[in-house]
């Protein structure tokens, strides 16, 4: 099993989303908040750092291209994120809506698609309601997406990320061992072989 920690603010975990299900492994996935993550582990975020920023967006330009999928950020919804006009965990608390609703596929798919690869006004009430009906999701969704229930599963998923060694995504789990990054792919391949063999942590001390 491949247990998929993602956050929607993430260009790489939108990368990843479109391979992983090619991956011969059940799936589970777990949206967090990867700001309070990074903060609790003492990690930067890509934009407080101008240089990674200019980078990260060349590289992720490459890597779409290498897997012949759509790369256009919404420019206009992360300049809504990091202005404060659209609150940051709200795509990953509609994510576990999704969760919620039983309609989890469809809406992780068409959340990474509206950050990274369309132009979806997710910042505006109005805006919201118009992607859940362009894409047949019920409107509740958003509704779901604020109750406490699912604030409180955020929280939940997000400490155990930490507890787990997560600080950035898309993190992935095979049983206990961590993979971090969309470049890990092919390694969690390898790792879902039956003939694997881990190499023991003291084998570098």
């Amino acid at each position: 099993m491949i247990h998929f920690v993602l956050d929607y603010r993430s260009p790489y975990a939108y990368l990843a989303n479109t391979q992983i299900a090619a991956l011969d492994g059940q799936i589970t996935y777990e949206p967090v908040d990867i700001l309070r993550v990074m903060k609790q582990v003492n990690n930067t975020p890509t934009p407080m750092c101008p240089p990674k920023l200019k980078y990260a967006a060349l590289d992720a330009t490459r890597w779409a291209k290498l897997y012949r999928v759509p790369f256009a950020p919404n420019r206009a919804l992360l300049e809504a994120l990091r202005n404060g006009r659209c609150e940051n965990a709200l795509f990953s608390r509609a994510g576990i809506a999704g969760q919620r609703l039983g309609i989890f596929e469809q809406v992780n798919n068409a959340l990474f698609s509206a950050v990274w690869a369309g132009s979806d006004d997710l910042a505006s009430a109005a805006g919201r309601s118009q992607f859940a009906a362009s894409h047949a999701l019920p409107d509740e969704l958003w509704e779901m997406a604020e109750s406490a229930e699912v604030e409180e599963r955020l929280a939940a998923n997000s400490e155990r990320a930490v507890t787990r060694g997560v600080f950035g995504v898309p993190t992935f789990f095979v049983d206990d061992e961590m993979f971090f990054g969309n470049d890990r792919l092919d390694f969690i391949k390898d790792r879902l072989k039956p003939a694997y063999a881990k190499v023991p942590e003291d084998h570098f001390l």
